[in-house]
């Protein structure tokens, strides 16, 4: 008996064509690679079992002085905070003025539509003040941070900084004396307060007095102060990474940096030609930041550099380009990965996945339907925001009971695997499977059949595990593909699958 390992290497690799990537998994969904092994990823449950009105679109999770978890939430209506185990709609106690939404907005922004259509620079004419595509980059984003356990929010479409307290859970209220028509807020290690854009000026960085946060004219007897960004290009999103500030614009990011007084903060350019794609895209994992691009993804751990993808032409071929800016992004530290959610064909909200496991490099894809992520930490788990509007605990159980997964299974399919050098038709007897999971069979293997790269496929399978480590499987080919079908119910891990093939003759 002459045993063959026809496992592919971990990871899925869809650039280039089919047969270009022979002996490899090519395609997948729901599974992961951990290890050097194929797994489903995890299942996921509703967090409270109200929806929300409005896609939600930022979230933000810590916990309060006395260990009360809050969870801040945005949506394209509304502002929500989960304390409690209550969930307060804060909206209506904005009142003067009232709450700027994002609601009859569409996310195609400034010169959107039709080579040749209108005129370069204008809004696009329709109903509302805005016209259809609205302000593009500068709206449907959230930032969040608290200063101590008061939590605060600014929404890029309405500009003001809000401020709630666990004192007050029902009521948000303007920040006192923070400059409004900013596009993002965060808070320094040193405890100040950011605002990015800060007064509609699209360069302007400004920031509170250190431990005041309603201290905002700069004066010689306080910290508090304003500066330009350093390079060209408009000021749009701020994380926060090794106690820096890296300010994401329209043309790359620059460092905001602590130096004390008198200025108080310097700013450096710190990678051009790298924007990101979406506000949202932007995931911070750890020793490094990472996010999505126009065409490819970039890591900062000090300088930007490009990460190459196996699934470059997955993502960048299929992106609903009009819908772009709806891409989201989220750290799995669980599992180390990173997860970007996309609009691909006509969907017009992320509706497929990529994800990137860091530590072994390898990447996998799939269809899911979110619309922003926050990694575990306050929460036991990761949550994500779903198309129906409900936030979500992931990699909660197995797959069986999540909500809307249908008769959805995970699955993972190789590229051609050639016998040989591929000449000779092979007889498959028997396939001998390294499998992990609480009850066999967990997985099912079925296979294609061909003599040549473009003949006709015959299927073959499927067939289960047997109990006793062998499963019979005749079938003759000159190439084959193997799909991993995966039950819903359980979890699984997939090593080497070998099998019985014996060569034949070449016709």
């Amino acid at each position: 008996m002459a045993l063959v390992t026809i496992t592919p290497p971990a990871g899925i690799v869809k650039n280039g064509t089919e047969y270009a990537n022979k002996t490899r998994w090519v395609d997948g969904n729901l599974v992961r690679f951990e290890n050097g092994f194929l797994k489903p990823i995890g299942g996921w449950e509703k967090l409270f079992n109200t929806a929300l009105t409005g896609t939600p679109i930022g979230m933000y999770a810590y916990k309060d002085n006395s260990g009360n978890k809050v969870l801040g939430i945005g949506t394209r209506e509304k502002i929500y905070v989960l304390y409690q185990d209550v969930l307060y709609d804060l909206t209506s106690s904005i009142t003067s003025p009232a709450y700027n939404d994002d609601s009859g907005l569409d996310p195609l922004g400034y010169g959107a539509g039709l080579y040749g259509k209108e005129n370069w620079g204008s809004i696009r004419s329709g109903t509302g003040t805005a016209g259809p595509s609205g302000l593009s980059f500068l709206t449907k984003s959230f930032s969040f941070d608290n200063f101590g356990e008061n939590l605060l929010i600014c929404s890029a479409s309405d500009g003001r900084v809000f401020q709630w307290s666990p004192s007050s859970p029902s009521t948000v209220s303007t920040l006192s004396n923070a400059p409004t028509n900013n596009t993002a807020v965060v808070v320094t290690n040193e405890r100040h307060v950011v605002c990015i854009g800060a007064g509609g000026d699209s360069r302007k960085i400004q920031w509170s007095e250190r431990e005041n946060s309603t201290s905002w004219t700069a004066a010689a007897n306080n910290t508090a102060g304003d500066l330009q960004i350093a390079t060209g290009g408009q000021a749009h999103y701020a994380v926060k990474y090794r106690g820096d500030i890296i300010i994401f614009t329209d043309v790359g990011i620059n460092r905001l940096y602590y130096v004390g007084a008198p200025f108080t903060y310097g700013i450096a350019e710190a990678g051009t030609n790298c924007k990101a794609i979406s506000r949202r895209c932007i995931v911070q994992a750890g020793e490094f930041l990472t996010w999505m691009g126009e065409n490819s993804f970039f890591i900062y751990d000090g300088a930007v550099r490009e990460i190459k993808s196996d699934v470059h032409d997955f993502v960048f071929d299929n992106l609903h380009t009009l819908y772009r800016l709806t891409t989201c992004g989220g750290h799995n530290q669980k599992h180390n990965e990173v997860w970007w959610f996309f609009p691909s064909g006509t969907s017009q909200t992320p509706n497929k996945y990529v994800i990137w496991n860091y530590l072994d490099n390898v990447w996998s894809v799939g269809e899911l339907s979110r619309n922003c992520w926050i990694d575990e930490g306050a929460f036991d788990f990761s949550l994500a925001a779903d198309n129906n509007n409900q936030i979500l605990q992931h990699d909660f159980g197995t797959l069986f009971n999540s909500p809307d997964l249908g008769t959805t299974q995970p699955f993972c399919e190789t590229g051609p695997l050639e016998i040989g050098q591929g000449d000779r038709l092979a007889q498959v007897n028997q396939i001998l499977p390294d499998e992990k999971t609480t009850t066999l069979p967990a997985v099912t293997l079925s296979f294609k059949g061909r003599n040549t790269p473009l003949g006709a496929e015959t299927d073959f399978g499927s067939f289960s595990f047997a109990t006793d480590g062998y499963t019979d499987a005749r079938f003759t080919a000159r190439q084959i593909q193997m799909k991993v079908t995966g039950d819903t119910d359980q979890a699984f891990q997939l090593g080497n699958v070998r099998a019985d093939i014996k060569q034949r003759g070449k016709r």
